[in-house]
């Protein structure tokens, strides 16, 4: 891939903050929840600023000082910790994961802590998980414990480990109990001392129960019609996935350990940056809790996070040694992605990125509507609707798709490729590429009757989650009925085949003789939760 060599050039910082605030402004003021935003340059804060309030109670205003949770991108201080174990020989990260956990289930394919490490394990994903089986999301608590019990009751892998990138939080809770059995002292207490007191991140604190006393912090807050403004309390406190805090000033000094190796040292930089290689030779583009990849043919290394309302981006470009941070306490509305301040500060070098590597071809509306429809993955039973707006293809109607060809697509932002084929039997096929290669079928849109619906009513049960769903026809949907879940209604998509609005989808199995035998409920992170049909 090509990649400009500006390295040590200036950026132009001129008008900045005006560029900055005219972004922020978009989506928060001085009476909303807002955000921090900095900008890292060879090792010096170039832009520091907070918009809109930390704390509505008070009006609290946000500050780059102020401390946020900044959810998975936490994941890279423990990733680090295990780079630096490795080297000191303390562990391997191509150990088997039962080296280090006693009575640790056995599974068909070794997993290692460099699959744990990478999302590659086939783990299940345990925020899933206690969604599915009843527990409320953001309300009900869910501890180290839980999490470990999910992957113990799981009754098989869901893919052949290093096979697939799948993003799993359940596997760095396991890294964090593999972290204290090799040290004998807890994740949380080996990070601060071994990487966080060294580079005196002193503002950043690590939670390590739901409700600690956390410094300086900002609340986060989503917002619905009904009830306005909403403080989103914590309601997990498990290192490894997320649960540390911190300032824009302390997530400098964190980027800038990129550059200098001052903790760690060089080669413990390199095994952590180095992205894992799929079993057939595709690179995830995942390393040891980052992402590196390439943004507008610039080289980036870069993660997000999300906990409560909080949301964060990361997101740092070597060659330019440019790093950007973003932490808003407003849900989804304050999230200004990094992307948009790098188009800001290196649109020069990008735009000529964009005309060699990115040609922008023009296909006929005509011919789009053709590529427009609902898209089934038959392996793991996920979805993607093609949607025209305008002149432009987009998934789901928000993620653009940009023409490299007459069938050929880059999705906007993150770089992914997609290519829509005719088979010889009439139908439309895609394939999607980014860290795995996934093949999707074109499928009719199947509109049951009443009755058609009613074959599917009845009481099904998970051992695995030891939770029952109980389904009938409800004004004229197919309903699932839970204790704490409530109603959700089933859309239909093909035969035996429904999504949700909750984000999974249904799948119906049937015995050799065409009866009712079950469902197997697929999210994007959890593949086929079975549910058995119970005898009527």
């Amino acid at each position: 891939m090509f990649t400009p060599n500006i390295q040590g050039q200036d950026i132009d910082k001129n008008g900045l903050e005006a560029k900055i605030d005219a972004l922020v402004s978009k989506q928060v003021n001085d009476s909303t929840p807002g955000l921090v935003v900095g900008v890292v340059h060879k090792g010096e804060l170039i832009f520091s600023k907070g918009y809109g309030l930390a704390n509505l109670s008070y009006g609290i205003p946000n500050d780059s000082k102020m401390v946020y949770n900044i959810g998975s991108v936490s994941k890279q201080f423990l990733g680090y910790a295990f780079a630096m174990l490795h080297l000191k020989g303390d562990l391997s990260i191509d150990d088997p994961v039962n080296k280090h956990l006693e009575n640790w289930p056995e599974f068909k394919h070794t997993v290692t802590l460099r699959h744990l490490l990478s999302h590659t394990s086939g783990y299940r994903e345990a925020y899933t998980m206690s969604s599915l089986a009843g527990r409320i999301i953001g309300v009900d608590r869910l501890s180290r414990e839980e999490c470990l019990e999910v992957v113990r009751r799981q009754p098989e892998l869901e893919f052949i480990p290093g096979s697939r990138y799948t993003y799993n939080s359940t596997a760095w809770v396991i890294l964090a109990e593999v972290l204290e059995k090799v040290t004998g002292v807890s994740a949380d207490v080996w990070v601060e001392n071994n990487i966080l007191q060294p580079l005196d991140m002193n503002d950043t604190q690590i939670e390590s129960y739901v409700g600690e006393v956390i410094l300086n912090t900002a609340e986060s807050y989503t917002f619905n019609e009904d009830e306005g403004y909403v403080n989103q309390e914590s309601n997990r406190a498990i290192f490894g996935a997320a649960e540390v805090y911190t300032s824009i000033h302390d997530l400098v000094k964190w980027i800038n350990n990129y550059r200098t190796a001052e903790v760690g040292g060089k080669a413990v930089n390199e095994l952590f940056l180095d992205p894992f290689i799929l079993n057939d030779g595709i690179n995830s583009e995942y390393a040891l809790g980052i992402r590196v990849d390439a943004y507008r043919g610039l080289k980036r290394y870069r993660h997000t996070g999300g906990h409560e309302a909080f949301s964060s981006q990361l997101s740092y470009f070597p060659d330019q040694d440019l790093g950007i941070v973003t932490i808003s306490n407003y849900g989804g509305r304050g999230r200004i992605a990094t992307a948009n301040i790098a188009d800001l500060l290196l649109a020069d070098y990008m735009a000529v990125e964009d005309d060699k590597e990115h040609p922008q071809i023009k296909i006929e509306k005509e011919k789009l509507e053709q590529f427009a429809g609902l898209y089934v993955m038959s392996t793991f039973n996920r979805t993607l609707d093609l949607t025209v707006s305008g002149d432009t293809l987009t998934i789901g109607g928000r993620t653009k798709l940009i023409p490299t060809s007459q069938n050929t697509f880059r999705i906007d932002g993150w770089g992914g490729k997609i290519r829509i084929d005719d088979l010889a039997n009439g139908k439309k096929q895609l394939t999607a590429e980014s860290a795995a290669k996934n093949i999707y079928n074109k499928v009719e849109k199947w509109t049951p009757s009443e009755a058609d619906l009613r074959i599917f009513e009845g009481d099904y049960w998970s051992d695995e989650l030891e939770t029952n769903y109980h389904l009938i026809v409800k004004d004229k949907k197919l309903t699932i009925q839970h204790r704490w879940l409530g109603e959700i209604s089933l859309e239909s998509v093909a035969n035996d085949f429904f999504k949700t609005d909750w984000g999974y989808n249904v799948k119906f199995n049937r015995t050799a003789e065409g009866e009712i035998s079950g469902l197997s409920v697929y999210s994007g992170r959890t593949l086929n939760v079975v549910f058995h049909r119970k005898e009527k």
